[in-house]
């Protein structure tokens, strides 16, 4: 795979951001651990018989067959054979368009992804700058919010609670023994928030096989893929928060 002449198609040609870009390279990099060079296979007839192993119909999912291609997905094997199908579909575009970059064209790239990742950097520090607030806000007005809980263990063990390697937010435990998961997220949460949360009551429910576990993510907002998740449990439930300035005399 022509992976600097790709990206950079991708990003003149195609149009992609980088986030985007770094995707497509990635399932790319997944379909040729498993099925072999792109650049072969466009060779030998454009790509084509690779596309119609990585196809996966609804009439397949229903009838419950296996996929056609060696890729291992994890999760719905119709969506992640769609998504790496979707990026090989990508590549034979830029194959077939025989795309040539300018001399300008990779400097041009390098400033722009420097600037993305200075971008992400800012974005990842200032989201869990707000969640650490948050945090401390929630653990302040505990009582208030969860009057039926206690923040688990001496000297508020339960603020970023490590079980199996993993941290949880906050760890509610109730007089009975049952067990509350606190996940927050600043901004909007979404599907992956689903999988991180089931995560940390599985290690739970291993480490407390006798209590009851269960568990709300809080957030400033909900993606649909996260409420469509969550209709698979009854053990994960959605609560958004409303901060509010209060002002004092000084």
């Amino acid at each position: 795979m022509n992976l600097e002449e790709f990206k950079i198609w991708l990003d003149e040609e195609n149009g992609s951001d980088f986030r985007t870009i770094q995707s497509r390279i990635s399932n790319c990099r997944t379909v040729e651990n498993y099925e072999g060079d792109l650049d072969e296979h466009y060779v030998k007839d454009k790509g084509f018989s690779l596309l119609e192993r990585l196809s996966y119909s609804t009439e397949d999912q229903r009838n419950n067959l296996e996929a056609k291609h060696k890729i291992p997905i994890n999760g719905n094997v119709r969506t992640g054979s769609a998504t790496l199908k979707q990026a090989v579909k990508l590549y034979i575009s830029y194959k077939n368009s025989n795309f040539i970059p300018s001399e300008n064209s990779s400097k041009s790239f390098d400033i722009k992804q420097s600037l993305e990742e200075e971008i992400d950097n800012i974005e990842t520090w200032t989201n869990f700058s707000y969640e650490k607030d948050l945090k401390n806000s929630m653990v302040s007005q505990i009582n208030d919010l969860f009057p039926e809980y206690k923040i688990i263990g001496e000297n508020n063990e339960g603020v970023e609670y490590l079980i199996g390697g993993k941290r949880i937010d906050i760890l509610l435990e109730k007089h009975n023994g049952d067990l509350l998961v606190i996940e927050l997220k600043s901004g909007i949460a979404n599907y992956k928030v689903f999988g991180q949360i089931s995560m940390y009551i599985g290690l739970l429910m291993e480490k407390f096989p006798e209590r009851k576990i269960k568990g709300f993510i809080i957030a400033g907002e909900m993606d649909q893929s996260l409420r469509s998740a969550i209709k698979t449990t009854d053990k994960i439930g959605l609560k958004t928060y409303k901060m509010k300035l209060e002002l004092n005399d000084d």
